[in-house]
């Protein structure tokens, strides 16, 4: 994120800031008092932080989940980035999806997939039939944190959506799989940059430079 201010000429900053579950809305109260422009939420915050926003877009109230904080005029406004980012890069109208994984991001991942056209279906590791016997799912979407496991095996002609990466670039368990069945891959730190991408847009009102931003995430 920091290249892309530089590249747009912002003289802003990027900090990673650890916050317990118990401190969020003192953070986010903090933010607004301290005057920044807005902040990325991940997990465990994205559902939580919903409930402390004055204003959440479309996408965020669909899936009570926020990932972008916009702070305006002493307003927090939530926004989320995680179900557009999977639905610009694959084909999802009429598409057969399978999502893996009921927190924030699963959440707004399904929501965006049914309103670009797909037909939905959500698997989570609370379900008592975890891990999912996958039928005719023509994508499928990882929205778990699991990077050692492949909790369905994909197969040939599907598009695989791994959201969970690994800092070094290296393939999770999932898309190592996808690669070797020959699958369309769309990795985590694809995904990862298109929802900076989003947020991006919303924090500075410009287009991001989304190849200086692939650059930069890429070992």
């Amino acid at each position: 994120m920091i290249a892309a201010f530089a590249a747009r000429g912002l003289d802003w900053a990027y900090v990673a800031l650890d916050v317990e579950p118990g401190d969020l809305e003192d953070a986010v109260r903090g933010l607004v008092a301290l005057g920044f422009v807005g902040a990325n939420v991940t997990i465990p915050h994205k559902r939580a932080v919903a409930e402390l926003c004055d204003e959440l877009d479309r996408a965020a109230a669909r899936a009570v989940s926020v990932n972008t904080l916009v702070f305006r005029d002493g307003r927090v406004l939530g926004s989320s980035t995680d179900g557009l980012a999977v639905v610009e890069a694959v084909e999802a109208r009429s598409a057969r999806a399978l999502v893996l994984g009921g927190g924030g991001a699963g959440h707004a991942v399904a929501a965006a997939l049914a309103d670009a056209g797909a037909g939905v279906r959500v698997a989570t590791r609370r379900d008592p039939d975890w891990p999912p016997r996958e039928t005719d799912a023509t994508i499928l979407i990882n929205a778990t944190p699991l990077v050692d496991e492949v909790p369905v095996e994909p197969r040939p002609g599907q598009t695989i959506v791994d959201l969970a990466y690994r800092c070094d670039g290296a393939d999770t368990a999932l898309v190592a799989a996808a690669r070797r069945a020959g699958c369309a891959v769309v990795d985590g730190l694809d995904v990862l940059v298109r929802q900076g991408a989003a947020s991006f847009r919303t924090w500075t009102g410009v287009e991001a430079p989304l190849e200086l931003m692939r650059a930069a995430v890429r070992p």
